[in-house]
């Protein structure tokens, strides 16, 4: 009895002292500058490729509205990498027909709206661009060329 007693307060101690691994990570909408200014490891990342003139050209030619949903994971370490170049991307091209939505998720790549169920979200990031409310089409992870183009290419598609 003393030995089961004794084990039992020493797992208490050793369960209730251990450091907790789990994190609790922004799940919902958020602005561009809000992510560098919140994500200190997002930042980081803002400058890392530089788009040409005719790449910027090819989305400031975007003429008709366009959305663009980002889903990502402060977590995810693509989305460190990738959401800050698209956020730099989109603040150097300044069009206005281009609606940038930015909106993070938990581990399991959900929340508790069902915002990333009702848009199948299985990878972070998930870069969908809209036209007329219709999906031109998505990306995964990362851009198949880079994100001006790829982009650009979608909206621009007939």
């Amino acid at each position: 009895m003393k030995n089961k007693t004794l084990t039992a307060i020493l797992l208490s101690l050793t369960l209730s002292s251990a450091p907790s691994l789990a994190k609790d990570f922004f799940v919902g909408e958020i602005s561009g500058p809000s992510i560098l200014k919140e994500f200190k490891s997002f930042a980081s990342h803002k400058n890392d490729v530089t788009y040409s003139k005719a790449d910027l050209a090819s989305l400031r030619a975007i003429a008709e509205p366009i959305e663009v949903k980002v889903f990502f994971g402060e977590w995810c370490h693509d989305s460190v990498r990738e959401v800050p170049r698209l956020i730099s991307l989109f603040e150097q091209v300044n069009n206005n027909n281009i609606n940038v939505w930015f909106y993070g998720l938990d581990t399991a790549k959900s929340d508790p709206s069902g915002i990333a169920l009702k848009h199948s979200i299985k990878k972070t990031p998930t870069v969908i661009v809209y036209k007329n409310g219709v999906e031109l089409g998505r990306f995964l992870e990362f851009p198949k060329t880079d994100w001006a183009n790829d982009i650009s290419q979608l909206a621009l598609k007939k």
